[in-house]
């Protein structure tokens, strides 16, 4: 049985780049790794670590449920985590548990985001508009100030 390991932070994108793998396929057993948005460093220092890990893992269910829902009805197996380390760790923790899977990176890069990668030899695109955009800004800031 082949396995499919999917890292999904957007529950419409991801859903996208998985109808196309359900085309034709076989059954198979689907690992689904949420990856909620992170807390900026002065909001999360007013939370636990327990109430992180459970807003995580909340967020995971909520946002996997519908395409769970999607892979058992054809007939696949479905297993959900929740990244709780940097990814290629985890990627390296589901090789080990899971031979021979196929890993799928069905995040969506958001707006002045760089994503981390999920396997070593994976190249990330550097968003390179968020000089110009700074530099625009400070343009503009200096613009009013000199009015």
């Amino acid at each position: 049985m082949e396995t499919y390991v999917i890292f999904v932070n957007d529950t419409a994108h991801a859903m996208n780049q998985v109808i196309p793998l359900l085309e034709d396929s076989q059954p198979a057993q689907w690992v689904l790794v949420g990856c909620p948005p992170r807390f900026h460093r002065h909001s999360s220092k007013w939370l636990t670590q327990r109430a992180l890990k459970k807003y995580k893992t909340e967020w995971t269910d909520l946002n996997l449920k519908d395409i769970v829902q999607l892979l058992k009805e054809r007939g696949n197996s479905v297993v959900t985590r929740v990244a709780q380390a940097p990814l290629i760790e985890v990627t390296k923790a589901l090789k080990s548990e899971f031979a021979n899977s196929r890993v799928v990176d069905a995040r969506k890069t958001h707006a002045f985001e760089n994503l981390s990668p999920v396997v070593e030899q994976q190249k990330m695109e550097v968003n390179s508009w968020i000089v110009p955009v700074g530099a625009i800004a400070f343009g503009t800031a200096a613009t009013l100030v000199v009015d």
